[in-house]
């Protein structure tokens, strides 16, 4: 069960940038980088569902330029997959564009 989320979490990953209008970052990359916490979401579903749906679903209408997957739990008792998503935005000084005309 444990490979399966490792696998899905890989998959999400690979497969971010077509479904979230956020886009994926590391998690290291984001508490070391100048990305500025926006919202911390927490997502609980069926032990069966989709990672990749289920941060699709959460992430739908939510502000932010770049997400992490911070947590992902299951709870094979109760089969539930809980999953802990912060948004980040670039600070504004970062988002300008410092190339010479």
């Amino acid at each position: 069960m444990f490979q399966r989320i490792i696998l899905s979490a890989i998959l999400l990953s690979a497969s971010s940038s077509v479904f979230a209008k956020p886009e994926l970052l590391a998690p290291d990359e984001a508490s070391h980088g100048y990305f500025q916490l926006v919202e911390t979401i927490e997502v609980k579903g069926d032990i069966d569902d989709s990672i990749a749906q289920l941060v699709k679903k959460s992430l739908k209408n939510k502000p932010g330029q770049f997400y992490t997957i911070d947590t992902i739990k299951e709870d094979t008792q109760k089969e539930t997959l809980t999953l802990v998503i912060k948004l980040y935005n670039e600070p504004t000084g970062m988002m300008t564009d410092n190339l010479a005309v």
